[in-house]
């Protein structure tokens, strides 16, 4: 059974006009780029695009064990019988490969339920090759801000000349608070209360992006 850490009403009504914004908002401004090769992804895995395209431009292969990823639209990929409750630790190594030349995120998904349907809601946090990082949550169509907007961190790693750059992301799910770290380093923490913390777990990848990310690992037991 999925479960999630649901906000009050209150705390919702307080942060909604803040926080809230529509999906299609959160989009970069340069347009989807065509991916060739997609269409289809591995078996056992489910998707979601932001703003319900097809998967023609999503291709999705593993190879030596590593998800190798090229999208247009921006995705959440994941399978669903990954789910994590409790207190608990998800790690995954995410190697930007190419941006198409504009700074575009990737990391976990966390706490997820419905994502297929209309009332979908996950917590996530990315970070993108110009060192920088952001943690949101997603609520149906809307998203709310944890973290400030895009932030950069010294402990993230910067794409080099190649447009290359990897990062080691952490999520700690405690009893009280959520801690964010990247190459070991905490760059963000939040209270649990505030985020979408037992559900489904998997990847977020911004739109226009070629990536290979490790499998993100639960680690339990804490």
């Amino acid at each position: 059974m999925r479960k999630t850490t649901v906000w009050t009403a209150a705390a919702l009504l307080v942060a909604a006009p803040l926080l809230a914004r529509p999906a299609a908002a959160q989009e970069e401004m340069d347009a989807d780029r065509a991916v060739a090769g997609g269409g289809a992804l591995p078996a056992g895995f489910e998707g979601r695009t932001d703003r319900g395209q097809g998967f023609e431009n999503v291709r999705f292969e593993i190879k030596d064990g590593l998800y190798h990823i090229s999208v247009g639209p921006a995705v959440v990929l994941y399978r669903p019988e990954h789910t994590a409750s409790g207190t608990y630790r998800l790690t995954s190594t995410v190697t930007q490969t190419s941006s198409k030349g504009h700074a575009h995120g990737a990391g976990l998904i966390f706490g997820g339920a419905d994502l297929q349907g209309p009332d979908q809601v996950y917590t996530y946090f990315l970070v993108r090759g110009d060192g920088t990082f952001i943690v949101k949550t997603r609520t149906g169509a809307t998203t709310a801000l944890v973290s400030e907007r895009w932030q950069p961190h010294p402990a993230l790693h910067t794409e080099d000349a190649n447009g290359h750059a990897t990062n080691e992301l952490e999520v700690e799910v405690g009893e009280e608070d959520v801690i964010f770290r990247a190459n070991g380093q905490e760059v963000f923490r939040a209270p649990r209360s505030e985020l979408y913390t037992d559900g489904v777990y998997g990847i977020r990848l911004n739109h226009n992006l070629d990536m290979i990310i490790s499998p993100p690992e639960l680690h339990t037991g804490m």
